[in-house]
């Protein structure tokens, strides 16, 4: 039987291309061919989701106003002013509704932060079937299950949160970082019923995380990666076809 191709999730959108979690990044990976979009999820001090990696603004607009302690739209004031993005996590579902699934690296611990997304979905009517959640403490595994049944879950396992934690919670969708993706380990989630996508670059690689050549693409897809998530979505996608 041929095997299925691997999905190009675009990290942070189209970010190597555009500002990252950003609508032009979500633009430019669907026009890039991505199967899906993964962005990250944050709740700013008004309790508004907003779509942000970092914890503050340091990085993409150099200033250190924190996301917590900051309401939705100061916060994409001030992202916009240094040609950055903070959107509000219903603009984006608005914006990839019917268009492209997306991947929710959820950086909140707190089970509150499912019921803002849900209902973050439901007033956009996002269609929850479309969301992979990322989640990095499998004590979120069973609250996700009550309030969002139809989401797949994504473990988003760690050094203090193995995927074995994950496995007991009977999460059948694992992350996992390019530098632990050997096909041996591939191989033997895939035995035990799991999907696996992978977080190209990142600690172990010396290249940021999402940041890849087709060569390092290419080990990837031979190692039996279900998912590559990319900073450059075209590139992933020409790696694909050409591995095809």
């Amino acid at each position: 039987m041929t095997r299925r191709l691997p999905q190009i999730i675009a990290h942070r959108g189209d970010s190597a291309n555009a500002p990252e979690n950003s609508l032009a990044a979500l633009d430019s990976a669907i026009a890039a061919g991505a199967d899906r979009v993964e962005c990250d999820v944050r709740i700013a001090g008004d309790g508004t989701l907003v779509v942000s990696h970092d914890a503050d603004l340091s990085r993409i607009a150099g200033r250190p106003v924190l996301i917590d302690d900051t309401p939705a739209e100061e916060l994409a004031r001030i992202a916009a002013a240094a040609g950055a993005s903070v959107l509000p996590l219903a603009t984006l579902f608005e914006a990839a509704r019917g268009r492209i699934p997306l991947m929710l690296d959820v950086k909140s611990l707190i089970p509150a932060v499912l019921e803002k997304i849900a209902a973050d979905l439901a007033k956009t009517g996002f269609d929850p079937r479309q969301i992979a959640l990322g989640l990095r403490d499998p004590a979120l595994v069973g609250p996700a299950r009550l309030v969002l049944p139809t989401a797949r879950v994504l473990a988003l396992n760690g050094g203090t949160t193995p995927v074995e934690t994950f496995l007991a919670e009977e999460v059948e969708l694992i992350r996992l970082w390019e530098r632990d993706a050997d096909a041996e380990t591939v191989a033997a989630l895939h035995r035990q019923g799991c999907t696996v996508w992978v977080t190209t670059g990142g600690a172990g690689t010396e290249r940021d995380v999402g940041d890849c050549g087709a060569d390092h693409l290419f080990r990837l897809i031979a190692a039996g990666a279900d998912g590559l998530l990319v900073n450059d979505p075209a590139l992933g996608r020409r790696a694909v076809l050409s591995a095809a």
